[in-house]
């Protein structure tokens, strides 16, 4: 890759990375009552597709605990192409990738004292297992051959 297609696909991931972090952390900025509400906009806009999976549309614990797993898994994902771009797929490119999401993660939680709700030690575990499955995912499919970072 050139140098000047390296410094665009560094910059569409910087950008990529804000706007989920933006996603993120504004969500964990809600009140409670707002919070839940989202989540029953989802849970009513889907529900005829969630009970077809023989899922529980009454209650929505289920969607929320799935919510931290996949846009944690997306961040992990976009972390790890940042670093592997950068350095190479090698075990620190992907440790520093698991302590950035992991950073963002413990922000994440404590963001929700700003909202007065409540952060868990669960919801954290809960963020850094996706953004691991985001990081192994990157980490299985990068062809070392296709990219290599400048020496």
């Amino acid at each position: 890759m050139s140098a000047a297609g390296k410094r665009k696909t560094n910059l569409f991931l910087v950008l990529l990375l804000v706007l989920t972090l933006c996603f993120i952390w504004g969500n964990s900025l809600l009140s409670k009552t707002d919070s839940a509400q989202v989540s029953g906009t989802v849970m009513d806009r889907f529900a005829a597709f969630f009970r077809l999976l023989g899922l529980d549309t009454e209650d929505d614990y289920w969607l929320r605990m799935t919510a931290h797993v996949v846009e944690f898994a997306a961040l992990g994902l976009e972390f790890a192409l940042l670093f592997f771009l950068n350095r190479g797929r090698s075990l620190q490119s992907g440790a520093n990738a698991a302590f950035a999401a992991l950073l963002a993660a413990f922000t994440d939680e404590g963001l929700q004292y700003l909202s007065a709700r409540a952060p868990e030690v669960k919801d954290m575990a809960l963020d850094f297992f996706g953004a691991l499955l985001g990081i192994l995912l990157i980490a299985l499919l990068w062809r070392e051959k296709t990219v290599k970072p400048e020496q």
